[in-house]
């Protein structure tokens, strides 16, 4: 009998321990938890200051450019300055893009008095890209309530309908049948969304979007045209539309009023490190008359969206610096 009752002492006992152990493993891993979360805690508190200070960096930044400059090109302070800041332990850094370099998309609506000829500078520019030019007729009617396609998207999973809208954000450009993420990839660095009256910036424009201006300008010519900026821009329209190629087409009033020499809507990319852990966020600021206004603020992106063929910060000026550093090793 005593053997019986030791036995189930015993039992009783390692029940005890077993359930103590649990209740030990839990308490620390809630207690590991809690810590990880008031960590990550800090470390949003901290990392979203040091972005809204960087905001305040860029908008001083512009600010100073427009008293001290007439045009805007690649080669200013805003787009070649190291945007690198060493805090304590830790990184941030800031990259400012222009955003009027690029193809408006919401010239295709309405609103901007000339969705005729934007439709046709779309559709050359799809094509340039190797990308699909009915993109350009499918937006012009999902910009358009005539149009005729409230339940072309009734299939979708969830459904949805047209916007008959300027877009707010590149990304809805996703919502288009003819364009799938791989498609979106490859164009979206030489799209913009932004109100329809802004115009393009001829100085910061790659050569695919120069090209796509008119029909008669072909490759040659547009590497021609951005080899001409040289670094310090056009000081005018008028000394962009002196080249030859426009001399001999009678066309300059219309590109007059759809192209420009200086920028009011940026892009600012910047990128948080605190030890282990990284805060992205992309700010779109506008520059007006008033001053600086934050248009848009979005925290998912996770790298920045540089003008193709910039060559300050573009993939052929990475290529240079490659091989530079690959020569002196």
């Amino acid at each position: 009998m005593r053997r019986q009752q030791s036995g189930f002492v015993l039992i009783q006992v390692m029940l005890v321990f077993a359930i103590l152990i649990v209740v030990a493993a839990k308490l620390q891993y809630e207690q590991r938890i809690q810590i990880d979360r008031t960590a990550q805690s800090l470390f949003l508190g901290q990392a979203q200051t040091y972005a809204e200070s960087a905001e305040a960096i860029a908008k001083v930044g512009l600010i100073i450019d427009l008293r001290n400059s007439q045009t805007d090109h690649l080669y200013e302070l805003w787009n070649t300055a190291d945007g690198l800041f060493p805090v304590d332990q830790g990184m941030i850094q800031l990259e400012l893009n222009d955003l009027q370099g690029r193809f408006n998309l919401n010239w295709l609506t309405l609103e901007s008095g000339y969705r005729d000829s934007a439709q046709q500078g779309l559709m050359r520019l799809l094509t340039i890209l190797g990308s699909k030019p009915e993109i350009a007729d499918e937006l012009l009617q999902w910009f358009d309530r005539d149009s005729g396609i409230d339940y072309f998207y009734a299939d979708e999973r969830p459904s949805y309908a047209p916007a008959y809208t300027s877009m707010a954000d590149l990304s809805e450009l996703l919502l288009l049948k003819s364009v799938d993420y791989a498609e979106y990839q490859k164009i979206a660095p030489y799209l913009s969304a932004l109100p329809a009256d802004s115009k393009l910036n001829i100085n910061t424009a790659p050569a695919e979007i120069i090209q796509s201006i008119a029909v008669y300008i072909d490759e040659s010519t547009a590497q021609q045209v951005v080899a001409s900026r040289g670094e310090t821009g056009f000081t005018s329209l008028s000394d962009f539309l002196s080249g030859e190629v426009f001399k001999e087409n009678q066309d300059s009033s219309v590109l007059l009023a759809q192209l420009s020499v200086t920028s009011n809507w940026f892009e600012l990319y910047t990128s948080v490190t605190l030890q282990d852990r990284t805060l992205t966020q992309r700010s779109m600021l506008h520059r007006g008359s008033s001053g600086m206004t934050l248009t848009l603020r979005d925290r998912s992106v996770k790298e920045a969206n540089p003008i193709p063929g910039d060559p300050i910060k573009g993939p052929a000026a990475s290529a240079d610096l490659d091989d530079t550093n690959e020569s002196n090793s």
